[in-house]
Order: C-alpha cells, then structure tokens, then sequence
C-alpha cells in the first residue's frame, strides 16, 4: 500500500505541546474495503496490545462498495450500474452507506481511555473535527437531533448530509470512522437508503463550496485541514523527529475566486482545445481562471507544458532532464493567431515556460507569435510575459523588433533575499536588467509583478518597488501566493486585503502608472483593463 506525508497547521491555536503524539498514515491511491479493514484491524490488535503506542490516524478514499451496520440489511433491485457494487457487513452501527473515489475517509486508531471513556463524547468530537474542517473551507455544518453524521443546509434551506460517522470500539481503542463527501458522484446514494434517509439527502463539499462561490480545494488540502482539525479537537501532536511539515495557517475567506459565467468560459474552453492551445491558466492553477476566461480572455502559454526551471513557487510541469521537451511546433503561431482572432480579444498575452534547451531560448518563436497575431487580429494590443532570457539584450531585441508589442512582462516574483529559494536558477540583478531594457524600447511600456506570503518583510517590499522603478517599470501586479500543491513551498502567511491596498498606495506613490495589488491579482488579471493605460505615451499620467 503506498502512503504518503500529510501536513497540518502549527499556530498559537494548536495542539497543545504536551499532547497525545499522533502517527498518520495517508494512502495515496483508492483502496480496496477489505484489504483495509484488514490493516485496520492489525493496527487495532497491536494498539490493544501496547497502549504506549502513538494515536494513529489512517486518512485514504475507498474503491467503491457499499457497507452495512451489524445487522442492517441489504438493500436489493437496484438500477445498473449500482447493482453490480459490492454489499459488505461490518463490525461498526449504523445503517447502509457507500464509499469510493472522491470520498474522503478518516480511521482514528484511538485508546479512548487516554480521552474521556465514554464512546458518546468521543462520538460528539469526531462530529467536532467534521464542523471545524468546514468551517475552515467557510461552509457552517451542524448536528441533527436523532441523526447522525453531520449536515447543512444549502442554498434552498434544505438540510443536507455531507459526512457519515459510524464507529466501532474494542477494549476501548476506537475503529472505522468518518467518511466526508469531498467530490464524489452523488449517484451511488440515490440508488439507496443512506443511513435510512432518502439518498437525495447527501451532499459533496464541492457542491456546497460552487453553490457558496468558494473556491475548490484539492483533496490534499482537505486531508491537511481535516488532520489539523483532529489534533485540535484531541490535543494531538505530531512526534518529534516526524517527517511530516507543519503548514502555518488556513486559507483565509477572504481568497475567493469570481465566479464563471458559463456561456463566455465554455467560448474560451472550446477555442482553446480546438486549436491545441496551452493556458497559463490551467498550468499553474491561477485562481481567476473562472473569471479571465468569462471575459474570452485567456494567457496563452507557448513552446510547449515542460519548463527548464525548478521555480518553487510553480506548478508548471518539470523539463529538466530535457527528455519531455518537445521540439517547438512551427504551426504555433498560426494557432495562437487563430485564437485571438475567433475570441476577439482586445488585449492577449502571451508567455512561455523556459527553454533554456534552446540555443536562442525561444525568442524568435515569440517574435513569430507576435506576428501571426498582428496578422489576424490587427488592432489587438499585444502584451508578452516573458523568460528573463539569461539577461541577453540581443534575444530581448530579437522579441521586440517587430515593433508591435505594447506591453513587456518580467515577474520578478520576490525580494531579493528570497529568490535563491523561490527562482533557483534565477538571479535579481539578470530580472531588473531585461526590464530596463525592455523599459528603453520606444512604445513599450515595461510591467513586472511579485508575490507576497513567501517570508518577505515590508521594508523588502518598499525597496524592491524602489528597484523596479528606478529601472523603467510602470505597471506592477502584486498578488498571494498561493500554494499549488504540496510540491511547492509552503504559504508562510496570508496577507490581509488591507495591507495590499496599503502596498497598492505605497507603489503609486512611487510614480508607477498602473498598480493590481489584491489577494488574487495574478501577473494577466485584469490584463484586459490595463489597456487603456498601456496605450499612454510614455512619461504621461
């Protein structure tokens, strides 16, 4: 069985440093139900028989199967393609439920008698740890007197169940569990009697959080947050010398996607996948997705899905060993340009993951793009993101020669201190030379955009404006980072609206002519609205 680490907060609201210690075991793939009842029942056999063993944590998805209470019966005549799903009988209480894919289940390995001996009150903190982990995605969950699991009521004021609690207890240590509803297909409990209630009756967070207009977790955030909820509830710590990392904090209310408007979002979506295209968007999981492409607006990402850098920060996939780097598709441009015109974009932008495969690094390929565009979609305004291409002024000149771009992005994503962390591969001083160069082009307004939330300090804030300013920048975004998935660094703080409406002040005082500071402002959001002010002359307010 594969297994992997899970991380959970470590703030002045944690688990107490006296605690139980607590082992987790996460299974990465779905498992089959007996094969873990099995590994359950081993673990259970061994904490009965050594009680000086840490509290154990088993968090997974099941392959799908339906599971009865002792003496529940089975539910027969079901409609395909539910009638060929497995029944099981199973030492806990309740009635029937199902598991599967999507599903998220925790199985607390529990010496009761280390808590309060009693299986009601170990009962009322499991549904503890269910309301608090809902809390934390902004969703307030509730105990339903006579039933059991927990519920909410959705956008109708309908009561809905979104978790199921059902236990077993030998010798006073604690099996089975709970099972959240996470993202799972609705359609194996309405086929059935859930718990004895009408199957209609459940709910998924997914479909709570799209009704609320929250943003989606992945499946790993929501184990991380349901893990961190069981060592508040419980007073369980994580044992010294574990592998397992502390995250810091919750995503906060505030970091919420606009959401889509259908009609405009399945336009871009089908543009896009006709032509092959690639987004930026969906590379590395901008939050704004919803709201860019409802505006048939999108970043086109070019040469190509496998970047040569290993940038902390980024979800885009990895081409450092060169063996998944493509030669660069001479039909690219063409596409590009296709799909600007059929979208009828005002203003595009245009990026790359890095080639530093390539002996030029792909800055002719930019320069084609640039043209196929002009040639298509004449009065599109033109903005490129690019590479810091190795600082070389002769590849920034092959990209701007054609003379029609209006817009020179550069990210240089942190402070200083910080970029042998966040840009190994990268340097501060090679980013802020491409800028001034680019800043020189006549007609060309240079744009550069950083993050906050990687460990950086105000003071470092103020001088790294300082910097982008004295080297030709006039439009600046600045945005949260955001945690793509547990391969990336850890989010070391979440930065209040109100600080980046004080960074936004702080900028344009600078002298910048356009500043996007908020919690989702990513390098092309709103990139659609800077038009108006990337047209300005140079030098004009």
């Amino acid at each position: 069985m594969k297994s992997q680490t899970i991380e959970v907060e470590n703030s002045e609201t944690s688990a107490a440093s006296l605690g139980l210690p607590l082992e987790v075991v996460d299974f990465a793939e779905p498992q089959g139900y007996h094969e873990l009842l099995d590994y359950q029942k081993k673990e259970l056999t061994r904490k009965i028989e050594n009680s000086s063993l840490p509290e154990l944590l088993l968090l997974l998805e099941h392959k799908s199967i339906y599971t009865l209470g002792r003496g529940a019966k089975v539910q027969e005549g079901l409609e395909e393609p539910f009638d060929t799903i497995e029944w099981t009988e199973v030492s806990r209480g309740g009635e029937a439920t199902w598991h599967g894919p999507g599903q998220l289940v925790a199985y607390p390995i529990f010496d009761l008698s280390k808590f309060e001996k009693d299986v009601h009150v170990y009962l009322r903190k499991v549904e503890g740890v269910i309301l608090l982990t809902l809390k934390r995605f902004g969703l307030e969950g509730s105990r339903r007197e006579g039933l059991t699991g927990v519920w909410l009521k959705n956008q109708q004021d309908e009561w809905k169940k979104i978790a199921s609690i059902g236990v077993g207890v030998k010798r006073w240590v604690s099996y089975h569990g709970l099972s959240l509803n996470v993202s799972n297909d609705l359609g194996p409990f309405s086929a059935i009697s859930p718990c004895d209630q009408d199957g209609q009756v459940m709910t998924t967070l997914y479909q709570e959080l799209q009704a609320a207009d929250l943003p989606l977790p992945t499946m790993a955030e929501v184990k991380s947050t349901l893990l961190t909820c069981f060592t508040k509830v419980f007073k369980l710590q994580i044992p010294e010398g574990s592998d397992l990392e502390l995250d810091k904090s919750f995503m906060p209310p505030w970091l919420k996607a606009a959401p889509q408007q259908q009609n405009e979002f399945a336009k871009t979506r089908k543009v896009v996948d006709s032509l092959r295209l690639v987004t930026v968007c969906e590379e590395a999981h901008c939050p704004n997705i919803g709201e860019c492409w409802s505006h048939s607006t999108a970043t086109f990402m070019i040469m190509g899905e496998n970047c040569t850098r290993r940038c902390g920060f980024c979800a885009v996939k990895d081409g450092w060993r060169g063996d998944n780097l493509q030669p660069l598709d001479p039909l690219e441009p063409y596409r590009v340009g296709q799909a600007v015109q059929k979208l009828d974009l005002e203003h595009v932008v245009i990026t790359s993951v890095n080639r530093d495969d390539l002996e030029d690094m792909g800055a002719t390929h930019f320069h084609k793009v640039v043209e196929a565009i002009h040639k298509h979609s004449p009065k599109t305004r033109i903005e490129l993101l690019i590479p810091d291409m190795r600082g070389s002024g002769e590849l920034l000149s092959e990209i701007l020669k054609s003379g029609l771009v209006s817009v020179l992005n550069h990210n240089v994503e942190t402070v200083p201190r910080l970029y042998k962390m966040v840009r190994p591969g990268s340097k501060f001083e090679r980013s802020l030379s491409i800028l001034n160069r680019a800043a020189s082009f006549p007609g060309v307004k240079a744009k550069s955009g950083f993050m906050l939330g990687l460990g950086e300090t105000k003071e470092e804030v103020e001088e790294l404006l300082d910097h982008l300013a004295e080297n030709g920048v006039k439009i600046v975004t600045i945005g949260q980072y955001l945690r793509p998935s547990p391969k990336q660094l850890p989010v070391q703080d979440y930065v209040t609206p109100e600080k980046f409406e004080e960074f936004r002040a702080l900028a344009l005082s600078k002298g910048f002519d356009h500043v996007e500071s908020a919690p989702l402002v990513r390098s092309s959001y709103h990139a659609w609205k800077h038009v108006e002010e990337a047209s300005k002359p140079l030098g004009l307010d």
